[in-house]
């Protein structure tokens, strides 16, 4: 079985800011990070003679299609779609001196952040049958005081989460709850839905679909198509609507973020490969938060707004559409200054510490690289 290398092309900036810390292959997308779908169809691929180690987009969003497509593979070779490399035998940056496949299907490419929450609910809806054999889920009969609208059928509960007095709605899609969730009373869930391993919804919370509310996340408030990435927290009340938050962010009590413009108009962002704010062809669309940043209570996000990894946001106020990353920003006065990186690190440090996990060097070594362009870049 060959070794899997998964790897950042350049048009991994527009999965800003989401890829910088981890890379793309720790982006969850649906039900799985792109490092688990690789590992999860691995068993299926049917390597050429000699192919040790496989380099694979890390965009690349597989299927098993894909791995026979793989075993086309020589130990000097590359698999190509209309000049994107998708898998390679060698670790160099460039093609020379490799034998060039053109793959026969059209790939599926994690193409923009905004896929995140976009594409989120065809994305849960095939991954389903997936996670019901990695998590050997069964349809659950849910018990009173619980309470089910539309088809029972479409409930899906992990043996060891625990279900308190919630309500369900599966008419537009399932409700899964991973092992380990707490779903607190008063809740009601509408699918489709996916409650990740560990993962708590608060007491009063309303989650719509399509949602993903990641491993170990605590969420409580309104929420509606945001995919959570894993290990943050919204634990209080809010509206967060078309989104996506990454690891380990913490949103404070009351923090609100508006989805949609007051004309009814397409949303504007900012973008990493062009710099600037441009359309993104989205009525609805919320707020995109990196890895390790937080926001105080009270906090205000108007559409379209990206904050960078590593940010910091306090005081009651509209941040700008673009919070650079490692900002140390108060909202109401606009006084922003770069956060400094050792402090950050020792922050995270405890927080993760609380979870059993820590840094990596390579996280520790992104978010050196990521504070060194901050600081030249102003």
């Amino acid at each position: 079985m060959p070794e899997i290398l998964l790897f950042d092309d350049h048009h991994c900036s527009n999965l800003y800011p989401f890829h910088r810390i981890e890379g793309a292959e720790s982006i969850r997308h649906g039900a799985f990070t792109q490092r688990e779908r690789w590992e999860h169809l691995q068993p299926t691929f049917v390597p050429s003679d000699g192919v040790k180690t496989l380099h694979i987009n890390s965009r690349w969003i597989p299927n098993e299609a894909d791995a026979m497509a793989l075993g086309r593979l020589t130990p000097s070779s590359a698999l190509v779609h209309k000049g994107i490399v998708l898998a390679k035998t060698k670790a160099a940056d460039h093609l020379e001196g490799l034998e060039q496949f053109e793959i026969e299907t059209t790939p599926d490419l994690l193409m923009h952040a905004n896929d995140l929450f976009t594409r989120l609910e065809d994305r849960l809806l095939q991954d389903l049958p997936l996670l019901k054999k990695a998590w050997n889920l069964r349809p659950s009969s849910m018990a009173k005081p619980t309470h089910v609208f539309g088809p029972v059928e479409d409930v899906w509960v992990a043996s060891s989460a625990q279900v308190r007095a919630a309500t369900m709605d599966t008419t537009k899609g399932p409700v899964v709850i991973g092992p380990r969730a707490i779903i607190e009373a008063g809740s009601h869930l509408e699918g489709p839905l996916l409650i990740h391993e560990g993962a708590t919804v608060r007491m009063g919370a309303c989650i719509k679909g399509a949602t993903v509310i990641g491993p170990h996340c605590k969420v409580g408030g309104e929420v509606s198509n945001v995919h959570f990435q894993g290990w943050a927290n919204k634990a209080h009340d809010g509206f967060l609507g078309n989104s996506v938050i990454g690891r380990w962010c913490n949103l404070g009590a009351g923090t609100q973020s508006s989805n949609l413009k007051n004309t009814y108009g397409e949303v504007r962002q900012w973008s990493s490969s062009s710099q600037c704010l441009e359309p993104t062809g989205l009525q609805f669309c919320g707020l995109l938060m990196g890895d390790h940043s937080r926001c105080g209570i009270g906090s205000t996000f108007n559409t379209g707004t990206v904050v960078g990894p590593a940010s910091v946001i306090f005081d009651a106020g509209f941040p700008p559409k673009h919070v650079p990353p490692f900002s140390w920003l108060n909202a109401k006065t606009e006084e922003s200054q770069v956060q400094d990186l050792q402090k950050m690190m020792a922050t995270s440090e405890k927080v993760m510490a609380r979870r059993g996990l820590a840094l990596d060097d390579r996280s520790k070594a992104n978010l050196s690289a990521l504070h060194a362009e901050r600081t030249l870049g102003g």
